[in-house]
């Protein structure tokens, strides 16, 4: 098996560990894309979300592009030596109806800010609509700006119907996406199982057709250490939520299961 990309390795080589291991919360934290996209965030905000990304050494933080700076200057004051959680930032964000153009400029500005991972919310009215191919014309667009970062499509499957889900995330897959993820957070609702199988299946079908394995990101609904399990069993790679910090800290306090 190979990966969509060099990143994936580490992804899915922690959640094999972590299903052999579901009490090693390192595991689980290695596989979190800690995230503060609200609108009404401050600075400190930020500076608390990066820290607790290098206590719990998460995956990355996830956030708005205007905030990397910050993120960076943390990064740098907390660990002078040794190895930061990754910059992820978000494009379109999060209604995704923003021009092709547009998102391209964005991934190349926060590409120029250092961020490490793009996640775009697609055209959710392309796919409604069912335009793949203009679909694939602006993931084209996107992986092209990265310039061979790791790339997150955000299709917002609570606005979608199950075809609607597979053929989107196919022309994305098909574009050069690296990883499938369900929702912004902002949508009806976030993550569920059903997503997590459609998605699934498009992995296999992809892995079948070129030989590379997509990444796979569960994002909203993230709420507890049992609603992480879930969704890592049910295929996940990777886990987006603001509540990471918090499930660890109340497992460590109360014991709570994980199975």
């Amino acid at each position: 098996m190979k990966a969509a990309h060099f990143s994936l390795e580490k992804d899915f080589s922690q959640r094999e560990l972590l299903i052999k291991e579901p009490d090693r919360l390192e595991h689980l934290a290695a596989l979190i894309d800690h995230t503060l996209l609200k609108m009404n965030a401050v600075t400190g905000d930020f500076k608390k979300l990066v820290r607790e990304a290098m206590d719990h050494q998460f995956c990355s933080v996830c956030i708005p592009s205007s905030a990397i700076e910050i993120a960076l200057a943390e990064f740098k004051a907390g660990l002078p030596t040794g190895k930061s959680p990754l910059v992820c930032t978000v494009v379109g964000f999060p209604h995704g109806n923003t021009t092709t153009d547009a998102k391209i400029c964005e991934t190349t500005a926060a590409l120029e800010q250092g961020a490490d991972e793009f996640d775009f919310v697609q055209n959710v009215t392309w796919a409604r609509d069912h335009e793949w191919n203009r679909l694939k014309q602006e993931a084209e667009g996107i992986v092209r700006a990265a310039q061979g970062r790791l790339v997150k499509v955000i299709l917002e499957t609570s606005l979608l119907s199950d075809e609607e889900i597979f053929m989107s995330a196919s022309a994305a897959a098909d574009a050069g996406v690296h990883v499938l993820k369900t929702s912004t957070g902002f949508g009806t609702r976030g993550a569920s199982e059903n997503d997590l199988k459609i998605l699934s299946d498009v992995i296999v079908r992809h892995q079948k057709k070129t030989g590379l394995k997509l990444g796979l990101k569960a994002s909203g609904g993230v709420r507890s250490l049992a609603d992480a399990m879930n969704f890592i069993r049910c295929g996940a790679t990777r886990l987006g939520t603001s509540s990471g910090a918090l499930l660890l800290k109340r497992q460590s306090t109360e014991g709570e299961s994980v199975y």
